[in-house]
């Protein structure tokens, strides 16, 4: 499965009737083979494709080629047909459901890659002298349609290329000034993807698994880490879900700005793969989509639920362990992304397929990764791992959604678990909990406390099993309250003194944060509908940076108001300026200026704060038009943040505001 968005090839269907009075008994349907031999040259973007396809059980064959391919010749069971028309796909039937063979020769000129692209994401296929990618699905080769096929590839690049396709390596040669490698498929699998580029390749055996890397050569002190890296992730998620489905791992470097998981490689951005959270977590993370998403794919009609899995057993896990606080803190994290979503933006996790926006990575990554985490705590941590490593025997190399998730889960456990699964997946938002009429008797007849309380949620009701700590004069002790309805009236037996009650504490259950417990971040204005934009800045070209910043940060069409205008009303508003000019300009809207903790630091910064009504109030200041340039590819990657300050393109200081205080907790006097 190829995480990426990509265009949309157009094709019209040319139809080319065959007959023949030989018919042959049908044969079962199986996956189309390719056979194909490729020669590539990067530098001048030529390429030349001679495939034979081999198809069984079927009534008819068709296919589809990007624009800039054409069919030189095309046999069908070794006879010529006609060849259709430049940028138009082919159908025809076939004579009976046996087998049969096409032959095509092809060529063309794959696009070169846009100058100054912010990412390749939307384009299936470019070529350079840094070299390029072909994805899957690209029409270099027909693309048939199918999710699954088998294939055979050779390819040849000319030295000091190399390629990468997916598939497992098999032969490889340097002949000359020709590399050649074959890639092939020991069971069908997801349509192939071939990557080129002048890469330094480092290998590294790990049991009967080849790990390599494909770096630029800028890169190579990266190598090593990389290799023992990945090879530490690839034992760590054999142990605990089962073997790796594939012969190979490639990470590979690319000439794009992109992070893509594909089946057996990664292919992320050579600016990025320095980057320590690349190797702490983004490595982890695709190589698990290589159990979740490429060794069982997505039945994407219910949703998908591999990017929370991945996100939950990778992201979350590896900040879990790295301190005693980690966990926690994604946590909030995901709940106040949450709370910075607008409710006409909310919606239920199966209606969740890929991350087309930062609203769809809110529910289908950090909710579905938090869902993951509340199923965990009901089932216990045995029955939890229990379920995935039957989940991965039973479904691997097939197509699976949330009922067969929940079959697993409810195997391993021998619970019943569809009130859970229905009202966290077919439900779109979230329980709201108020706690109320706290009060203890002192002393009891055992001589010790008892603390009642009262949590109530809005309706609808959530069926929940809320954590409680109370801390006493004596230590702090946790239990356990369930819930079903709109309200629950708790009793505790203490033997020692209460002196406060926390309700949720660790921020385990995916619920609303309530005032005090979310403490601005960019994403409040990022995701808002309604947000206005106001540029101060008189400079024309420090104005038109200050544009396509707003562009990239928020999550709609840009909605902008001049920087002196009197119709200012209470909505969302970001601004962006010179560092001057954006201090007049919230002085004249008696707005406080640059915190203390930020003035004068950095030639650029970013806060948050509150404004006319409650609204949330984003500011970015820069120094100068390169200061504000600088910005435009690392700042919004930080929405999940209430304050930065950058030297150039670093992040010299970040965080978020400290929180006042949670309803959800009552001290005692």
């Amino acid at each position: 499965m190829t995480r990426v968005v990509g265009a949309v090839l157009a094709a019209a269907m040319l139809v080319s009737p065959v007959t023949s009075s030989v018919l042959q008994a049908a044969e079962p349907a199986s996956p189309i083979h390719h056979a194909a031999e490729i020669r590539l040259d990067p530098e001048s973007r030529q390429i030349t494709v001679s495939d034979v396809i081999t198809v069984s059980g079927r009534s008819e064959i068709h296919f589809r080629l990007a624009s800039w391919m054409t069919i030189k010749s095309l046999l069908l069971d070794r006879r010529p047909i006609p060849i259709p028309a430049a940028s138009e796909a082919w159908r025809t039937s076939l004579p009976d459901q046996g087998r049969h063979q096409i032959d095509l020769s092809l060529q063309g000129t794959v696009p070169a890659q846009p100058a100054g692209r912010g990412n390749g994401s939307a384009q299936r296929a470019a070529m350079g002298p840094d070299g390029g990618y072909l994805f899957e699905g690209a029409g270099w080769i027909p693309d048939t349609g199918d999710d699954h096929v088998s294939y055979r590839l050779h390819v040849e690049v000319p030295v000091p290329y190399r390629a990468i396709a997916t598939g497992r390596l098999g032969e490889e040669t340097i002949n000359g000034t020709t590399y050649s490698a074959t890639f092939f498929t020991s069971s069908p699998a997801a349509p192939p993807a071939l990557f080129v580029g002048p890469y330094d390749v480092r290998e590294r055996q790990v049991d009967a698994i080849r790990i390599r890397t494909y770096f630029h050569r800028d890169l190579a002190n990266l190598t090593e880490i990389y290799l023992r890296d990945s090879a530490r992730y690839l034992k760590r998620y054999q142990t605990e879900i089962g073997p790796y489905p594939y012969g190979d791992f490639h990470v590979i470097s690319a000439p794009i700005p992109v992070g893509l998981g594909f089946p057996n490689l990664t292919y992320m951005g050579r600016q990025v793969l320095p980057l320590p959270f690349i190797r702490d977590r983004s490595l982890a993370h695709e190589v698990l989509h290589n159990w979740w998403g490429n060794g069982i794919t997505v039945d994407y009609r219910t949703g998908n639920w591999a990017e929370g899995l991945t996100t939950y057993m990778a992201d979350y896990a590896l900040a879990a362990e790295k301190d005693a606080d980690g966990g926690q803190r994604m946590r909030l994290a995901w709940l106040r992304d949450y709370a910075a979503l607008p409710a006409d933006r909310d919606s239920p996790v199966t209606r969740f397929t890929a991350k087309h926006n930062a609203a769809a990575q809110v529910i289908g990554y950090n909710k579905v990764a938090l869902i993951f985490h509340m199923l965990r705590r009901e089932l216990g941590d045995v029955a939890f791992a229990k379920a995935l490593r039957q989940f991965w025997q039973q479904r691997q190399g097939g197509r699976a959604g949330w009922m067969d998730l929940r079959r697993a889960f409810e195997s391993a456990s021998g619970r019943e678990l569809g009130w859970f699964f229905d009202q966290w997946l077919d439900r779109a938002g979230a329980p709201r909990l108020r706690l109320s009429q706290v009060g203890v008797e002192a002393p009891t007849d055992q001589g010790g406390y008892r603390l009642r309380f009262i949590i109530r949620q809005d309706p609808p009701a959530y069926r929940l099993t809320i954590p409680v700590a109370v801390e006493t004069k004596a230590g702090l002790r946790h239990e356990l309250i369930t819930m079903a309805g709109n309200e629950t009236v708790a009793t505790l037996d203490l033997t020692a003194q209460p002196l406060a009650l926390h309700i949720d504490p660790a921020l385990d259950l995916f619920r609303r944060l309530l005032p005090g417990e979310a403490p601005p971040i960019l994403r409040d204005v990022i995701l808002a509908s309604d947000a206005v934009t106001v540029i101060a800045a008189a400079d024309p070209a420090m104005h038109e940076v200050a544009q396509q910043l707003a562009r990239r940060l928020l999550d709609k069409p840009v909605r902008s108001l001049p920087a002196g205008s009197s119709m200012l009303k209470a909505a969302p508003l970001l601004i962006i300026g010179e560092t001057r000019e954006v201090a007049a300009l919230l002085a004249g809207h008696g707005l406080a200026g640059i915190p203390n903790k930020l003035a004068g630091r950095g030639t650029s910064r970013v806060w948050t704060a509150s404004w006319r009504d409650n609204h949330p109030l984003l500011v970015v200041t820069a120094d100068n038009t390169k200061a504000l340039q600088a910005l435009l590819r690392p700042l919004p990657h930080y929405g999940s943040r209430s304050y930065l300050v950058f030297d150039g393109r670093q992040a010299i200081d970040k965080g978020i505001w400290p929180a006042t205080g949670s309803p959800l907790s009552h001290r005692f006097n």
